[in-house]
């Protein structure tokens, strides 16, 4: 997917209907099963980022001890960085923190729902209290 793909789900999400309702279990339902999805997305980028750099360690064990040409330690990890083994990860994880990014993109947006309802009701109780005190 392409960035503008990713913009155009977040805006997707903007617009999401199905939160239009003022139901307070449905809310809380919605926000629990976005914080589950949120944290999903999470340990799975972070998940990758682990497997990247065992891969990177063990990569840099084999240049360095298992390989005919004794390199530096230094160039060891660089060329363990540059295999292709290591590389292959790279858009893995750019799939991944997008993924993670528009799972928190989601989250946000319930927290707020829920901050404009509050903002909402304190409004409600203030215009009452200020009606009964005028009659």
């Amino acid at each position: 997917m392409t960035d503008d793909d990713y913009i155009k789900q977040y805006y997707k999400i903007l617009s999401d209907t199905s939160l239009e309702t003022y139901d307070p279990h449905q809310i809380a339902l919605e926000k629990g099963a976005r914080i589950l999805f949120h944290r999903k997305k999470r340990r799975a980028y972070y998940k990758l980022v682990r497997d990247k750099e065992d891969r990177e360690r063990r990569k840099f064990l084999d240049f360095r001890f298992q390989s005919n040409e004794k390199l530096s330690v230094e160039d060891a990890k660089a060329k363990a960085r540059l295999h292709e083994d290591v590389q292959a990860f790279n858009d893995q994880l750019d799939q991944a923190e997008k993924e993670k990014d528009l799972a928190y993109a989601k989250l946000e947006v319930i927290i707020e729902k829920i901050g404009q309802m509050a903002d909402r009701n304190a409004t409600a109780r203030a215009e009452m209290k200020m009606g009964s005190l005028i009659t």
